[in-house]
């Protein structure tokens, strides 16, 4: 979809493992074509309300074909693989955008989803007490209530929020469709929105920690320690790939998850071993 990014239509999900492909099929080849769709894709989920512009992460897709709407469930999986997809962009191109995503998608892992055992949680549900994006969505008179009268209407122009909305009940996903001109302001203005939203229900959070996806994480990580230069990243990642090592190894063979202590019953399978492998 050279219009909206990505690929067919509604609904959409983040193809991570199709834009790696093109990026390597770019610099084995150097078809301009494929990263071109690799920066068109990125920016179009990076800009919708897929992408959480107060905290970072992404949702699990988007329900339309512009990535407005997202079904709101944040999962580990799809973060730690866009964020390896926003660090390899960045490293092609040096897009200020992919730098932003990958920083801010790496802080909304170790913040949002780290464990106390060192591993990372699997998902943020949709809902919050029973309605689906509770958390997320705003109408202008709440950017209005948190940031004053001409702040509020600034943050709604910028961020899309319109009436009678983009969403549901007269309410908006947050879009940003072009960056700020005062990124300062931004900056000041999206603390407010984030403390205030932190006042709101909160998603459940799913706590199993699952090896394959902290195999994913762990590698996500790991590269974003070296190519971002953030020594905190790199020692999340040492943690994390301790975690499988402690709680899901069992008797020489990794189990697949486990949940505020020794790992379940399940035995793991071939991509929970190999993604545990990549990762270290």
């Amino acid at each position: 979809d050279w219009h909206r990014g990505g690929f067919g239509g509604a609904p959409k999900f983040p193809p991570s493992m199709v834009l790696e492909f093109l990026m390597r099929h770019g610099a084995r080849t150097g078809s301009e074509r494929a990263l071109l769709m690799v920066d068109g894709t990125c920016e179009a989920m990076a800009r919708g309300g897929m992408y959480d512009q107060l905290a970072g992460g992404f949702a699990r897709y988007s329900v339309d074909a512009g990535w407005v709407v997202p079904h709101f469930e944040k999962m580990l999986y799809d973060n730690a693989q866009l964020l390896r997809v926003y660090l390899h962009l960045w490293r092609a191109t040096q897009s200020p955008l992919a730098e932003r995503i990958s920083r801010q998608t790496a802080d909304f892992i170790l913040r949002d989803l780290g464990t106390a055992d060192g591993g990372f949680a699997s998902a943020l549900d949709a809902d919050a007490d029973g309605v689906e994006g509770l958390t997320y969505a705003w109408n202008p008179q709440q950017l209005v209530e948190v940031l004053g009268e001409d702040d509020g209407l600034r943050a709604a122009l910028l961020l899309e929020v319109t009436e009678p909305g983009t969403f549901e009940d007269g309410l908006s996903t947050l879009q940003m469709r072009a960056e700020p001109v005062d990124a300062q302001w931004w900056e000041g203005a999206r603390a407010r929105l984030q403390a205030a939203r932190d006042l709101r229900p909160q998603p459940a959070r799913d706590d199993k920690v699952v090896t394959s996806w902290n195999g994913l994480a762990i590698a996500a990580l790991s590269e974003a320690g070296v190519l971002l230069e953030g020594a905190g990243y790199l020692e999340a990642a040492a943690t994390c790939a301790q975690c499988p090592v402690s709680s899901h190894l069992v008797d020489g063979r990794l189990h697949r998850a486990s949940r505020a202590g020794p790992g379940g019953r399940a035995r793991g399978e071939a991509d929970g071993a190999g993604d545990a492998a990549a990762g270290a």
